[in-house]
């Protein structure tokens, strides 16, 4: 009997009987390996087929092949079925669809262990390998979501927003309240859209469970890299502030030359002012998933913000071209009375969660 099996979620094989009991022996195949021969209804695990199970052979005979990975497809670890690879993720040397990654990371934090895979991407891996960035790709998978999950999507957004902007109203104290809340909300804002875009039951208590555990963590992920780039804009400034007195001494030295010599000297100046708000453009784009590798994988401020800056730094300009469509989208709905917001708002910031999710969502969530 022929054999065929999934290795690195690709079909391989044909082998026959001794040749795939040859590789379990060596360890090439594992009891969840997925295998299908001829007579059999769909791919099913290793164990399952010659670990004495006899469903797995229970299938009626089938005229035609049972589904098999082609070029540019994978094998989900979970169900079966063959997706094309855009439409699975990698967790380790596993494929898992959309419909099955509820069950299959419920199955990783219960301990499950899966035999011949890592149980997910270190940061090395991740850092290791590349990814794309695919604008219309997010804006549609966003549009989905927001049909789908319209009202809860609002409700949430809507109050986290509410609650910033209440408490930077709070008189005196509304810049310091809001920075510290300001952290922790939008962290649970992140993790209430990560929840939705993998299909897991989320709820307007996921949108406010920053203020938990990581409550410190996220309050310096959002203030920390706000004072880095503002401190970039000052030291800029701080500079051109020092051009000053020497442009306004050169304009009395040169009274004759007019004011054709005078917006010459003011050039540098704007120039040095412009690199500074490009830089801090530049980082603040760089730290963008902070926040979610907080909440979301559970790492520290600054390795989170390492680790966003690192792999953002692959594709910036395709991150800054998703962030600036994202805000643009956003802003549309400021020109229907502001009521446009409840629908554009969501969709834009559920474009940069499937963004998120494409390039970190297999990550190892950190033990510390």
């Amino acid at each position: 009997m022929n054999w065929y099996y999934v290795d690195n979620g690709q079909q391989a094989g044909p082998v026959d009987d001794p040749q795939l009991e040859q590789l379990r022996q060596t360890g090439k195949i594992q009891p969840d390996t997925l295998i299908w021969s001829e007579g059999m209804a769909n791919w099913q695990a290793y164990g399952q087929v010659k670990g004495g199970s006899a469903a797995g052979l229970a299938a009626p005979p089938l005229t035609g092949a049972a589904p098999a990975p082609g070029a540019g497809e994978a094998v989900c670890a979970e169900c079966g079925k063959v997706f094309p690879q855009s439409e699975v993720i990698r967790y380790g040397d596993k494929s898992v669809c959309a419909a099955c990654k509820p069950v299959f990371f419920q199955r990783v934090r219960e301990g499950a262990s899966f035999v011949g895979g890592s149980g997910g991407v270190t940061e090395a891996e991740l850092l290791a390998r590349d990814y794309e960035v695919d604008i219309g790709g997010s804006f549609s998978r966003a549009w989905e979501l927001f049909k789908a999950n319209a009202g809860l999507l609002i409700g949430g957004s809507v109050l986290v927003y509410l609650c910033i902007m209440g408490g930077s109203m709070i008189p005196y104290l509304g810049i310091i309240v809001g920075l510290i809340v300001g952290g922790p909300l939008m962290g649970g804002l992140w993790y209430f859209y990560i929840k939705h875009v993998r299909k897991q039951e989320a709820t307007i208590g996921d949108a406010f469970s920053g203020f938990g555990p990581q409550f410190w963590q996220l309050v310096l992920a959002r203030i920390i890299p706000g004072l880095l780039a503002a401190g970039v804009v000052l030291l800029f400034g701080m500079v051109a502030a020092l051009m000053i007195p020497a442009l306004v001494v050169g304009r009395r030295g040169s009274a004759g030359a007019g004011s054709t010599h005078l917006a010459a000297m003011f050039i540098p100046l704007g120039i040095l002012l412009f690199l500074g708000v490009l830089l801090m453009m530049y980082l603040n784009t760089c730290w963008i998933f902070a926040l979610p590798l907080v909440k979301d994988k559970g790492l520290r401020f600054w390795p989170a913000m390492q680790l966003s800056r690192r792999v953002v730094s692959k594709h910036w300009w395709g991150t800054f071209a998703l962030l600036i469509v994202a805000g643009l989208f956003g802003m549309v709905g400021a020109f229907a009375c502001l009521l446009g917001l409840l629908v554009t708002g969501p969709v834009a910031f559920g474009m940069l969660t499937y963004h998120y999710e494409k390039v970190f969502g297999d990550l190892i969530p950190s033990r510390d």
